[in-house]
C-alpha cells in the first residue's frame, strides 16, 4: 500500500498543463489550482492507507463495523449524496433552463422524508451488510441476492457515469488530459479508496468531501451575493437582462414542458434517491437505530442547505458567467462545456485559490 502511494503521488505530480488545449480563464499555468487539486488528492490516499490497517474483519471493511456516529454518518450522506454531479449538473440545468432546473434540487430532497421514517429503522434493525442481506433474510436467498446483485450494478453504473464525467470533465479542464485519460485516473481512484480502506476510508473520504463541497458553496453563494447588494431580488434581475430566453427563466417550461413529464420526473427522482445501493448501505455503518435516525436529520438538513446554495450559485453563473468572454471558447461555447460553468464562476468570485479547492 505504501509503494502504491508514493507511486500514484509521483504519478500526479508530474502532470503537465497542456496550454494549448485550456481555452477561457480556466487554464494551463494555473500552479496554485493544480497545486491544491494533488495536494487533497494525496491526503485522501493516506486516509484510505490509514483506514486500510483498521479493516480487521469483513464488518470493519463493508460497514465499519458499525463504528460511525449519527453526526458523522450523516456528514457521509451528504458527501455521497452532494456529488460533483449535483453541484455542476444542476447547476447547469439552472444556467441553461432557469427556475425548471430547480425541480432536481427539491425531487431529491423529497426523498429523505422516505428515507426517515420507511427505510433507515427497518434496514438497521436486521443488522446485515448489504441490502441483499436484509432482503433474503425472510425471502429465498439465491433468486434475491442474484436481482439485488444485476438491479445493483446496473443502478451504480448509470450512477458513475454521471459522475465521472463530471469528475473527467473537471480533470480534462484543469490538467489538460484527454478527456478519456481523465475518466480511467479518476476512476482508478475510485477503486482504490473502496478496495483497500472499504467503507471506513469512503466514510471520511465523503466527510472530507462534503464540508469541502459546502463550504465552497457557502463561499460562493455569499460571493455572488455580495456583487448585488445580497438581493436576490437584483441576482435575478441580471440574470433575466442577459439569459437568451430572459424573464421565461423564472417561470416552469424550460425543461419540463407537461404535467405528466413533471409528475413522472418527480417520482423517479424520490423514489430512486430512495433506492440508491450507496446510501442504504450507510445504515449499516452505524450501531443502533437511533444513530440511522440521527444520520438522516443530520443529512437532510445539509443537503437542504447545500442545494439551496447551488440554486444561488446556479443563477450566479448566468449573471457573471455568461456574459463573460473570459469563459467562452472560440466558438462561443462555455469553456468544457455547461456542465463547468460552476467551476468558472469559483475563478470569477475566489481566483486560483478557490478554484483549486472546488
Amino acid at each position: 500500500m505504501k509503494r502504491l502511494l508514493i507511486t500514484i503521488s509521483a504519478m500526479l505530480a508530474s502532470v503537465t498543463v497542456y496550454a494549448a488545449d485550456l481555452p477561457g480563464a480556466v487554464q494551463k499555468h494555473n500552479p496554485i489550482a493544480i497545486g491544491m487539486f494533488l495536494a487533497f488528492v494525496i491526503f485522501t490516499l493516506f486516509v484510505t492507507r490509514w483506514a486500510a490497517r483498521k479493516n480487521n474483519s469483513v464488518a470493519d471493511h463493508y460497514a465499519a463495523g458499525g463504528k460511525i456516529t449519527g453526526f458523522q454518518n450523516g456528514w457521509a450522506i451528504a458527501g455521497d449524496y452532494m456529488s460533483a454531479a449535483s453541484l455542476l449538473g444542476i447547476s447547469a440545468l439552472v444556467f441553461t433552463s432557469g427556475f425548471d432546473g430547480l425541480i432536481y434540487s427539491i425531487g431529491f430532497l423529497a426523498s429523505w422524508p422516505i428515507i426517515l421514517f420507511l427505510i433507515a429503522e427497518p434496514l438497521r434493525n436486521l443488522g446485515r451488510y448489504t441490502l441483499a442481506d436484509v432482503l433474503s433474510y425472510r425471502l429465498k436467498p439465491r433468486p434475491i441476492r442474484a436481482f439485488s446483485a444485476s438491479s445493483s450494478i446496473v443502478i451504480v453504473l448509470l450512477y458513475l457515469v454521471s459522475q465521472l464525467v463530471g469528475a473527467g470533465k473537471l480533470v480534462e479542464l484543469l490538467f489538460g488530459f484527454d478527456y478519456t485519460a481523465a475518466v480511467l485516473l479518476v476512476g482508478t481512484l475510485m477503486v482504490i479508496y473502496v478496495f483497500f480502506g472499504g467503507m471506513l476510508a469512503t466514510t471520511w473520504i465523503q466527510i472530507i468531501k462534503a464540508v469541502l463541497l459546502l463550504t465552497g458553496c457557502v463561499f460562493m453563494a455569499f460571493m455572488v451575493l455580495s456583487q448585488f447588494g445580497f438581493s436576490l431580488n437584483q441576482l435575478f434581475t441580471q440574470a433575466t437582462q442577459v439569459h437568451p430566453s430572459h424573464i421565461a427563466i423564472m417561470s416552469p417550461g424550460g425543461l419540463i414542458s407537461d404535467p405528466v413529464s413533471a409528475i413522472s420526473l418527480g417520482l423517479a427522482l424520490v423514489f430512486g434517491t430512495a433506492g440508491l445501493p450507496h446510501i442504504l448501505m450507510r445504515f449499516f455503518t452505524v450501531g443502533n437505530v437511533k444513530a440511522a435516525r440521527q444520520s438522516i436529520l443530520y443529512a437532510t438538513g445539509l443537503v437542504g442547505i447545500g442545494y439551496a446554495l447551488i440554486v444561488i450559485i446556479g443563477f450566479g453563473t448566468i449573471a457573471l458567467v455568461a456574459s463573460n468572454p473570459a469563459y467562452h471558447d472560440a466558438s462561443g461555447g462555455i469553456s468544457g462545456g455547461v456542465n463547468m460553468v460552476a467551476i468558472h464562476l469559483a475563478h470569477n468570485v475566489g481566483g486560483n485559490v478557490f478554484l483549486g479547492m472546488v
